[in-house]
């Protein structure tokens, strides 16, 4: 019984002095500096398999959500078949995947398409990309959607149709054609290496 409490003595007196060493080594204490922005990299899948959607967040945010797109020529194709894979990475697919909403995992991490959205892929006419402007026409009005709404889609198209979303996007449907807008919401450059 005496052997454990000499042990337990020793561990509390080597616990109480633990901290000592670590205050008395000389090292002053500084204010934080700021050193610029933090360091940024580019995360996401590479552009030729993902579609790059944009839902709002838990906080209501609009943020971009890459999904995975099953390209035909990554699964055993020839890069011949690029055809093919401009059809599943087009703006029109992205658009059409934006309606259809959050898949599963996107939804349990708490990501919604605005509630003025038509929920359903059958809303997109079509999406032209050879003018000035992406143009995405619906099937419904697009007069009543939300700019909340309005900027998800436009988003989604600007990327889809340019790698750093710097197109405009006129939305059109059945009552009208909506002034051409830019996408709100900017990649932050990588920092040279």
């Amino acid at each position: 019984m005496r052997r454990r409490t000499g042990r337990a003595a020793r561990l509390a007196v080597l616990l109480a002095l633990a901290p000592v060493p670590l205050s008395g080594c000389g090292i002053q204490e500084t204010e934080v500096v700021e050193a610029g922005r933090p360091a940024v990299g580019d995360l996401l899948p590479p552009r030729e398999t993902r579609l790059l959607l944009f839902f709002h967040g838990p906080d209501g945010e609009l943020l971009p959500v890459p999904r995975i797109v099953d390209v035909p020529w990554h699964s055993g194709g020839s890069p011949a078949d690029g055809e093919e894979a401009d059809q599943a990475l087009s703006p029109l697919a992205a658009v059409t995947a934006q309606l259809t909403g959050p898949d599963q995992d996107e939804r349990r991490a708490g990501f919604r398409n605005d509630s003025s959205l038509p929920g359903t892929a059958s809303a997109v006419d079509r999406v032209v990309t050879d003018g000035p402007a992406v143009e995405v026409r619906l099937t419904t009005g697009v007069r009543t959607l939300t700019a909340p709404a309005r900027d998800q889609l436009v988003c989604t198209a600007a990327y889809a149709a340019h790698p750093k979303g710097s197109r405009p996007v006129a939305l059109a449907g059945r009552d009208g054609r909506l002034p051409p807008a830019d996408c709100s919401v900017r990649p932050v450059p990588a920092p040279a290496r």
